[in-house]
């Protein structure tokens, strides 16, 4: 079962930061490095000086880890940032626009109890690399804080659990920020314990599957486990055993999942028809055309059919687009 619980998140004083979209930042794993020192030029507390500290010249390996965790005890001795004291849950909406079409992603924020994947109702959908995971594990190992939340989705085809939540918030005026991107983050933190364990219990028969944060929810295992061995084990409730994560309903209507495009190299000279002959025997193929009318075409018929076991395929050999779509539903498992 998932297991979700409230926790006394720790925010931004606004006080002493002024505008929120000033310090906010994406996920580190979208950031360049020229994103990287727009966001550090922006302002001095921007959390990616926390996120993904900037190495300084002729530094020890390793040594931009413990700048982050020193850096982070400052500031709440400072009190940039302070606990809200009390338990809660974080409901979020997230506004934006795709193709002139406005949409409003919803969820909530709360930690989650750790399970390993195949063990419980948390399961992945990708592989994880190393690197990846032992710099994410330096950071929280010097900081011991989750800076940023796995992304979650969990089935709901009524949405009752995220129209619970903004019945109770629908009077309350939100904290709001905007991203590099144009989207709108509005924030209403929750308090009251009856809701926080109503909704806990309509999560707790859910699987929650990860869309984004593989590498940091794996990561939060090894802490778990590093510390458990290091201390003799842990309590039941320590903060450990948990991690961060936002989590959106599957039928929510802001939530949009565009396509994922790959760029294939290596293979010079590849023709439409050496592919054809290579997917011909589990797929059906229809040849679209060339050029970017093909493109658009391809496009067009793979959202007009909706389903999962379409897709495109062009080759740069003659700028030619397939359309391939799998001959049985048995090939995608």
């Amino acid at each position: 079962m998932a297991m979700i619980e409230a926790f006394p998140g720790i925010r931004y004083d606004l006080g002493r930061v002024g505008v929120l979209s000033e310090v906010i930042a994406p996920p580190y794993d979208v950031i360049d490095g020229a994103l990287q020192q727009k966001l550090y030029d922006r302002h001095p507390y921007n959390i990616i000086q926390l996120e993904l500290t900037k190495p300084e010249a002729g530094e020890p390996d390793g040594n931009k880890y413990q700048r982050a965790g020193a850096l982070w005890k400052q500031w709440q001795l400072d009190q940039i940032v302070r606990s809200e004291g009390q338990p809660a849950i974080y409901v979020l909406h997230q506004k934006y626009e795709v193709n002139g079409v406005p949409y409003n992603r919803r969820g909530v924020f709360a930690r989650i109890r750790l399970e390993r994947f195949g063990e419980g109702k948390v399961y992945p959908h990708e592989q994880t690399l190393s690197g990846p995971k032992e710099d994410r594990f330096r950071l929280m190992e010097a900081t011991h804080v989750n800076f940023s939340p796995i992304f979650g989705l969990y089935p709901d085809p009524q949405c009752v659990i995220q129209n619970r939540l903004d019945a109770h918030i629908a009077r309350a005026l939100p904290v709001e920020a905007h991203d590099h991107l144009g989207v709108t983050s509005q924030l209403w933190p929750l308090q009251d314990q009856t809701v926080i364990r109503d909704v806990a219990g309509l999560f707790h028969d859910k699987p929650v599957f990860i869309a984004d944060g593989h590498h940091r929810y794996e990561t939060a295992i090894r802490y778990r486990d590093e510390l458990a061995r290091k201390q003799g084990g842990l309590s039941n409730d320590h903060p450990a055993n948990f991690v961060l994560m936002a989590l959106v309903g599957m039928s929510d209507p802001g939530l949009l999942i565009l396509p994922t495009h790959r760029l294939v190299s290596g293979l010079p000279g590849l023709t439409s028809e050496q592919v054809r002959q290579k997917l011909e025997p589990h797929f059906s193929i229809e040849v679209i055309g060339q050029g970017n009318d093909a493109a658009k075409q391809t496009w067009e018929l793979i959202e007009e059919d909706g389903s999962q076991d379409v897709m495109g395929f062009c080759t740069l050999a003659d700028k030619t687009w397939l359309l391939a779509r799998f001959n049985a539903e048995t090939l995608m498992r």
